[in-house]
């Protein structure tokens, strides 16, 4: 159109005399990009996004277990959580794996959302479980308990008794320990005799040449009526020897004419339903 013109500048009349109109320069058009690919939605129920149940209570106690290998936590109050730790294996063991080995003998083969088989449960649980112990017994005995000795507080085994510290646990186990004692001969003519759930007991081999060679094992039930830690005395010192230790040391007394092969300390615990575990 004449009279019409575009870009910068000045309005210019023409020879003519009609007045030129200039426009502002046009924006150039923007080129949008093609759409980015959207990603695939992941399956949220893979089962790689999930965590075993039990798998997950182990690294629960597991956290428990660090606070007893901390060197810079108390001496004493690492070995209250290793004993804690303890603890909760055991309670773990008569609930969470008892159900497990229910599921294994009854031929179940069921998941959950980890689509880990029972089998395969227990497997990962013996693994995690053995190096658990395993920690807490090197830190137990290569450092808890060296360091509570410097402290003054010592554990010690019968063996390593003074005299007058051996004479005191003998005088203890015949005034104390021996009334209250239940020494139990395996016959295998008769059922295994009840033991409390959670008892501490001493298991028994007799010698082959034993007369009545059909008896091979007896068991002694450690009395719970007395403290498992005996304090024995020593100088000044704090010391002490566990109670099944005084009875291992003391136990042919239980069987008269039954020569002793060996003794061995050990807790029983029974499997709980899950009704009683809740209550």
């Amino acid at each position: 159109m004449d009279g019409v013109t575009t870009g910068p500048g000045p309005v210019v009349a023409p020879a003519s005399g009609t007045a030129t109109i200039v426009l502002p320069p046009q924006p150039s058009l923007t080129v949008v990009p093609p759409p980015e690919a959207v990603p695939v939605v992941q399956n949220l129920n893979d089962p790689r996004f999930f965590i075993n149940r039990e798998l997950s209570w182990l690294s629960f106690n597991a956290r428990v277990l660090e606070e007893g290998l901390d060197p810079q936590v108390p001496a004493l109050e690492r070995l209250k959580f290793l004993a804690i730790t303890s603890s909760n294996l055991d309670e773990f063991f008569m609930i969470r794996v008892a159900g497990l080995k229910q599921q294994l003998s009854g031929h179940v083969e069921e998941s959950g959302a980890d689509a880990m088989s029972p089998g395969e449960q227990l497997s990962a649980i013996s693994t995690r479980c053995h190096e658990m112990v395993a920690r807490s017994y090197r830190a137990l005995l290569g450092d808890v308990l060296p360091n509570l000795d410097r402290a003054g507080v010592r554990l010690l085994s019968t063996a390593h008794l003074t005299p007058e510290a051996d004479h005191f646990v003998a005088d203890y186990f015949a005034r104390e320990v021996f009334p209250v004692l239940t020494p139990i001969a395996l016959d295998p003519g008769h059922p295994f005799p009840h033991l409390r759930n959670k008892s501490l007991n001493l298991a028994v081999r007799f010698q082959p040449s034993a007369p009545g060679a059909r008896l091979r094992y007896g068991v002694v039930p450690v009395p719970s009526v007395l403290p498992r830690l005996v304090e024995v005395p020593d100088s000044g010192r704090r010391t002490y020897v566990l109670l099944e230790d005084v009875i291992a040391r003391y136990v042919a007394q239980l069987f008269p004419g039954m020569p002793i092969e060996g003794c061995w300390a050990g807790s029983r615990n029974t499997t709980c339903t899950p009704s009683r575990s809740r209550r």
